[in-house]
């Protein structure tokens, strides 16, 4: 295990730490995001009320909920600083957030250039100004803030808590994956192109944000990179059955679950290279 990865892992050591404490942060965040958060997108779904912009709204609210749920976990359950989730240094680094914002950037346009190459029918011209700009406003505030709050629950508490148990990255990294995905299985998508193939795309998702926190023994890459990766789906190339709909510039008319599967894998290859091909 690296310094960085070990000193990262250690900052759950200032906080109340024993596994009851954990068990009961668990459910409190569960029963903020998912019993108080989900009651206004059921209230939504119960009255019959399909709007785009509703939807996407009541959805993101859940995610404040947990948000919220995580926060109080966190101070008065651990009686730690939040920032203990993120950085072992006194203030977050809003370069390193920046800097995986922008490789993953990169990464992402040659993936979609080359599945418009290879599938040049997929995607048409989606483009509505009167919804879009909209949705421009309500994604890059609510966006960041949802990408932010899975990276410190899914990525950081989990593994934080999880390094209580065992100190091996390998397995930190594949479990907080795997709690990553299973929330996931319950989007649309997966009825539609199978649950094997698109458990595999969430996985790999989350195995690259957990093994760049762990080799970067802080949290700002994976957030700047979960953020960009969902503004990106939003408001640039969407597909038709999104669990998040949204009014994007170009709209895929289905998901390929197996070219997205191989594209992840390579493209996280090439992050980790990118990022830190210094090592």
């Amino acid at each position: 295990m690296s310094p960085q990865t070990a000193s990262y892992l250690d900052l759950a050591l200032q906080g109340r730490n024993a596994w009851w404490r954990y068990a009961l942060g668990a459910l409190t965040i569960a029963f903020f995001w998912l019993v108080l958060g989900y009651v206004p997108y059921l209230l939504l779904v119960g009255a019959g009320l399909g709007d785009q912009l509703l939807e996407y709204l009541a959805v993101n609210f859940s995610i404040l909920m947990m948000l919220a749920g995580l926060v109080l976990t966190v101070k008065w359950i651990h009686r730690r600083p939040l920032l203990t989730l993120i950085t072992p240094e006194a203030r977050i680094d809003w370069r390193r957030m920046a800097r995986g914002a922008l490789v993953w950037t990169a990464i992402a346009a040659v993936i979609v250039a080359i599945e418009h190459v290879l599938y040049p029918d997929r995607y048409y011209l989606s483009f509505d100004a009167g919804r879009f700009f909209l949705f421009v406003a309500l994604v890059l505030v609510l966006t960041p803030i949802q990408a932010a709050t899975e990276e410190l629950v899914f990525r950081a508490y989990a593994m934080q808590g999880l390094a209580r148990l065992t100190r091996r990255p390998a397995v930190l990294a594949v479990v907080s994956s795997l709690i990553f995905t299973a929330p996931h299985m319950l989007n649309p998508e997966v009825h539609q192109y199978g649950v094997l193939l698109m458990a595999a795309n969430y996985f790999v998702i989350g195995m690259l944000l957990a093994t760049a926190t762990l080799r970067d023994g802080r949290l700002e890459l994976a957030v700047g990179v979960h953020a960009v990766n969902n503004v990106l789906l939003a408001l640039v190339a969407n597909y038709e059955g999104s669990a998040l709909a949204t009014e994007s510039i170009f709209t895929a008319i289905e998901l390929d679950p197996v070219y997205s599967l191989v594209t992840l894998v390579i493209g996280t290859l090439v992050f980790h290279r990118w990022v830190f091909r210094r090592e």
